[in-house]
């Protein structure tokens, strides 16, 4: 029964998002948000509010993200059903996955070392005042 509890919390802020997202396509033909992502956002604002306790949502939510490879299954035999339209710009594809692999890669590392400067001046300005 916990479960079946957990899954209709997270399928409530699904329901919901796509619900705000219909209503402002509605409004607003040329703005389209993904309900997903709406709902999903709603769910993260609800546990940081403490609307929703960690609880109702903790068991299936784990298994989701464990799992989460299974739900890519479809968009990359997607990718492969139109590998010939891909294939006339797969050059171009993949000087785009190699500049956004690299950028994505120094962006990290400099957030990285960012985190660790300011925790060591945080240490530090710890230390001084004891």
């Amino acid at each position: 029964m916990k479960i079946i509890k957990q899954i209709f919390f997270i399928l409530l802020f699904y329901v919901i998002g796509e619900s705000i997202s219909f209503g402002i396509s509605s409004i607003f033909p040329n703005i389209f948000i993904p309900g997903t992502i709406l709902g999903m956002l709603l769910l993260v604002l609800a546990l940081l509010l403490k609307v929703v306790k960690n609880e109702y949502v903790e068991d299936v939510g784990i298994f989701l993200t464990s799992n989460m490879a299974f739900f890519f299954i479809p968009a990359a035999v997607s990718v492969i059903e139109y590998f010939d339209l891909l294939k006339v710009s797969i050059i171009r594809i993949l000087i785009l996955v190699i500049i956004s692999l690299v950028v994505s890669f120094f962006s990290i590392m400099g957030s990285v070392k960012l985190t660790i400067f300011l925790q060591d001046q945080w240490k530090k300005r710890g230390t001084n005042h004891e």
